[in-house]
């Protein structure tokens, strides 16, 4: 069998998932189809590329030097076809963005002022910061703002230049508190930490929670992935709140919301745009981070 780049999609798309089964539904293609081509590139590679585990698949070692040269090759790939003609992809937007009212409301409004007849191919990506770098990494988006504290700065510098990503700097600012307006809080003008230990807090449950969370004041906490859901859980849990960047306010009228500053709240985060530093970017894709870049100052 000769291998070629479909094959080499397949492989990181069952790394990203730590699944066949899974990947393969991602990928419409039948699992036994998909277990073969594997079988088929291990057989011809030599070696492993995935060892079984009770949580799905994993990379071997020498799997994930494989891998990583995959991810390299397919990446030239797109440098390559970047050099070609404009009209190649000339209509398509894929970015990853945090997950904020704010940054989804920019990036909606930039479509909208796209031109209709612009036959659009967008994709947007809300995830985590190190999701975001696999997705960049793995070439399936060119754009990405990632959010972070700013201790973990020279980690993600790291991790960015590790993986022949350029990282810049859009913006520094604290997270609100998010409250609605029955909270006992939200007439209050100043509110420090220590107001909110009586209340339960609503956050988010993905993996880096951990890196996003804001204090460990709260008795109990509510987590969950989904922002229809913390609204929803700001609606009807008894003085529940959050915390998160600015909301528009569209957002908090529509909810019934009010946000709030904390006046010794320690925590500071960036914004950050993170590119392919080779990557020729179409029209469409370069006025994007222009207006990201204006929205984040």
């Amino acid at each position: 069998m000769a291998m070629n780049t479909q094959h080499l999609q397949y492989i990181i798309e069952i790394e990203r998932t730590r699944s066949i089964s899974q990947a393969a539904e991602n990928l419409f293609i039948g699992q036994p189809n998909l277990s073969r081509i594997l079988h088929d590139v291990e057989q011809m590679l030599g070696f492993r590329i995935f060892e079984r585990t009770s949580r799905g698949v994993r990379p071997t070692e020498r799997g994930a030097r494989f891998l990583k040269h995959a991810r390299n090759m397919l990446r030239e790939m797109d440098y390559i076809e970047a050099l070609g003609p404009r009209h190649a992809v000339p209509n398509r937007l894929r970015v990853c963005i945090p997950r904020s009212a704010k940054l989804l409301d920019a990036t909606a409004g930039y479509l909208a002022s796209l031109p209709e007849a612009s036959d659009l191919d967008a994709r947007i990506f809300e995830c985590h910061a190190r999701r975001a770098l696999e997705i960049l990494s793995a070439g399936e988006a060119e754009i990405g703002v990632i959010r972070f504290r700013v201790e973990y700065r020279d980690y993600f510098e790291e991790q960015t230049a590790q993986q022949e990503l350029s990282l810049q700097i859009l913006s520094r600012y604290r997270y609100h508190l998010i409250l609605p307006h029955s909270h006992p809080l939200a007439e209050r003008s100043v509110i420090h930490t220590a107001d909110l230990e009586p209340y339960p807090e609503i956050t988010h449950g993905d993996n880096l929670r951990t890196h996003s969370r804001q204090t460990d004041i709260a008795c109990r906490k509510v987590y969950t992935v989904d922002r229809m859901a913390q609204l929803a859980l700001l609606q009807t849990l008894p003085n529940a709140y959050m915390w998160g960047p600015e909301m528009p306010d569209r957002y908090l009228w529509q909810f019934g919301l009010v946000q709030k500053t904390c006046v010794d709240n320690p925590i500071i985060y960036h914004n950050a745009l993170v590119l392919h530093p080779r990557y020729a970017m179409t029209e469409i894709e370069s006025g994007y981070v222009q207006h990201i870049m204006q929205k984040c100052k």
